[in-house]
């Protein structure tokens, strides 16, 4: 509706991270849209628009108003409250669920219990010499340490509010490595945001979005394997940049630690901390336990690989798992360097040329554009450049694939682009339903095989929700290596008429390789240490480094 000059009252436009757009003035909880509506006489009678305007007078003269908090600020009365998904890690009050300084993660890792627990004792009495809570606000004197969580983190999402002084200078440590870098936008041009330590990789901000010395400042920040993302009030600076172990270069970053924020002589302000877990720490120990240490075959040239994580269907919980997992897996063995993305626009053909082979995570849908809640919200035009690229980048992965790189699916990534046949060919079988969801029994096919040496026995059970697959699977198209064993397993909840129901196999796609494993609902796969064996062979097989048999052993059953 148009108004009459005056106000229109709603609630203040806060987002869900308990910001603040700042479009509103404030007026007794609610807020007055200071843009001035207008209000069609043939909508509302003299008599009620003259009793509306009345009420909106009063109550300014009454109550006044309040601007609303600036564009990406908390409003007060969500201070250190967190928003859906996230927990505190600081509470507003004191310094419950942090710690002082104890070196660094090499040297606490050559203390005994006793001698870390003593050095423990008096970092914490430093931390409270120098850090204290004053109003909801986490204040820091720049004489001591820096300040450290309780506990271990993996993979997270972190938001936090900072503020410095003149010539002020922090940061974020992440597993506790350094840092995502704070600083005085007027003596460092570049801004903050950027992972200030790297050497190898980009060390600074992609662009400046701070604010002037003195006012508050949000980050969020998302570590996700070894690669980081830092969103700088609201604009992306960092993007996925992978985050380089400061301790030893010649390793990747741990695989969890304790986030810190760091002194560097300065006077600090800290306030809404809040965290959420991708990958909680337990589970990121677990992937570390259980990945192989070492690869049964020798790159034959230095391998890049994307890991492709977007789900415009149903989205897996073990996505962040398998991505994780993968990444690990790179790292650990030196075979390849894993880039975890789940941007589309990684498929343009430029993008391709960086890569030697992609592993798909769970991507179920239409993954080549947006979710569908998305995409049904563009403008016929924006839907138009969606269509016109995303039919760009099929022909850019087929023919990425059929020139001699390597695709890999892992479960979900045969539950996706049913409308694409070429696709379904290519990953050898679309999705047909998942009759068992429990412990079944596996079947190795072939013992002997490049890709099989790893399994002890040629049968062994395993849980997970296991698929049936539907045209254009065929097993003369393509090896089968590992499949249900009836033995063990009660084939008839299965609709196939031929009880072929195939978990993995390799074939060839014009001069490239795929391997397709189903395997990968449940987030405990991606640490059990038979598998990912598995999985790292198929990928070096689709990298073109392990040889191995993929022509199709038998015709139709």
């Amino acid at each position: 509706m148009r108004f009459l000059p005056g106000f229109r009252f709603e609630a203040c436009d806060s987002r869900s991270d308990g910001t603040s757009s700042g479009n509103k003035t404030c007026l007794f909880g609610l807020a007055a849209d200071v843009r001035c509506q207008y209000l069609t006489r043939s909508t509302m009678s003299r008599f009620s628009l003259l009793f509306y305007c009345q009420i909106c007078v009063c109550a300014l003269l009454v109550w006044g108003t309040q601007p609303c908090p600036a564009p990406g600020q908390p409003t007060k009365a969500k201070l250190n409250q967190p928003p859906p998904g996230f927990v505190q890690l600081f509470n507003g009050e004191n310094l419950d669920g942090w710690k002082g300084l104890v070196g660094d993660p090499r040297s606490r890792a050559k203390m005994s219990a006793d001698e870390l627990e003593s050095a423990q004792q008096a970092a914490d009495e430093r931390m409270r010499a120098h850090w204290k809570v004053e109003d909801g606000v986490l204040v820091f004197d720049g004489q001591g340490d820096s300040l450290c969580t309780a506990k271990d983190y993996g993979d997270f999402e972190m938001l936090v509010d900072w503020k410095i002084k003149d010539n002020g200078d922090s940061g974020i440590y992440l597993r506790g490595s350094p840092q995502v870098q704070i600083w005085d936008p007027a003596q460092h041009p570049e801004g903050s945001g950027g992972l200030y330590n790297n050497q190898k990789h980009p060390r600074k901000p992609t662009t400046k979005a701070d604010k002037p010395v003195g006012e508050w400042n949000r980050f969020r920040i998302k570590m996700h394997g070894s690669q980081v993302w830092v969103w700088l009030n609201g604009r992306l600076v960092t993007d996925g940049v992978v985050m380089e172990n400061y301790w030893d270069r010649s390793k990747p970053m741990y695989p969890t630690g304790q986030i810190e924020l760091q002194n560097h002589g300065n006077t600090l302000y800290f306030r809404n901390i809040f965290i959420k877990e991708i990958v909680t720490t337990e589970d990121a120990q677990k992937i570390a336990a259980g990945i192989p240490a070492k690869a049964i075959a020798k790159p034959k040239s230095p391998r890049k690989v994307l890991i492709y994580t977007h789900a415009a269907g149903f989205v897996h919980s073990s996505i962040p798992h398998g991505a994780r997992a993968v990444q690990m897996m790179g790292e650990k063995t030196g075979v390849f360097e894993g880039t975890i993305s789940e941007d589309p626009a990684v498929f343009s053909a430029e993008s391709l040329k960086q890569y030697d082979g992609i592993v798909l995570v769970n991507t179920t849908g239409d993954w080549l554009r947006p979710r569908r809640e998305h995409f049904r919200r563009l403008s016929d035009k924006e839907k138009a450049a969606w269509e016109k690229r995303e039919a760009e980048n099929k022909q850019a992965l087929l023919n990425f694939v059929r020139n001699g790189k390597g695709l890999v699916g892992i479960h979900a990534a045969s539950d996706c682009h049913y409308e694409w046949k070429d696709f379904g060919k290519m990953i050898g079988g679309y999705f047909d339903s998942h009759p068992w969801h429990e412990e079944v029994g596996m079947t190795v096919e072939e013992p002997d095989h490049a890709l099989c040496r790893n399994f002890a026995n040629e049968k062994f059970t395993i849980t997970d929700e296991i698929y049936q697959f539907k045209s254009p699977y065929n097993r003369n198209r393509l090896r089968v290596l590992l499949s249900m064993n009836d033995e063990i397993t009660n084939l008839d909840r299965g609709n196939r008429n031929d009880d072929d129901y195939a978990v993995s196999w390799v074939r060839k796609e014009g001069k490239g390789r795929v391997f397709y494993g189903s395997l990968g609902h449940r987030e405990e796969i991606f640490w059990n240490s038979q598998v990912m064996r598995y999985y790292l062979n198929g990928i070096q097989y689709a990298l073109g480094d392990l040889e191995a048999k993929d022509a199709p052993r038998q015709p139709d059953r």
